[in-house]
């Protein structure tokens, strides 16, 4: 029946997103211009992103309370420090390193649109 995960469709605000998911590894192998937003497909690490380029859409509302839906996508990485210094990222836009339930850690980043995005080791 199910052969493999295919990809994770997320609707972005501006080019912005491309250039930080360009940073994590990602590229664009596909963009078509419509009349109400354009797609991107970006490709890597056997990994299909679907990108929706649309600023009319609401923007992704932290805190405590998390809407039904996608809560966050993971990314394996070799080592969490490493990563986020090759991204640029400061300190204040890298959340707790943590232990997951078997003891591997990981941490949340977020897109410039506010989508959380995991780094697991």
């Amino acid at each position: 029946m199910i052969e493999a995960f295919h990809h994770v469709a997320i609707i972005v605000s501006s080019e912005d997103s491309l250039a930080f998911y360009e940073k994590l590894g990602f590229k664009v192998s596909f963009r078509k211009k419509r009349k109400y937003d354009t797609a991107v497909l970006m490709d890597g690490y056997g990994i299909q992103l679907e990108i929706f380029i649309d600023p009319r859409h609401p923007e992704h509302i932290g805190g405590e309370q998390e809407p039904i839906g996608l809560r966050h996508f993971a990314l394996k990485v070799g080592n969490i420090e490493e990563t986020v210094e090759e991204l640029g990222l400061g300190k204040e836009d890298v959340g707790s390193i943590m232990d997951d339930w078997t003891g591997v850690r990981f941490c949340f980043i977020r897109d410039p649109d506010g989508l959380l995005v995991e780094l697991h080791e």
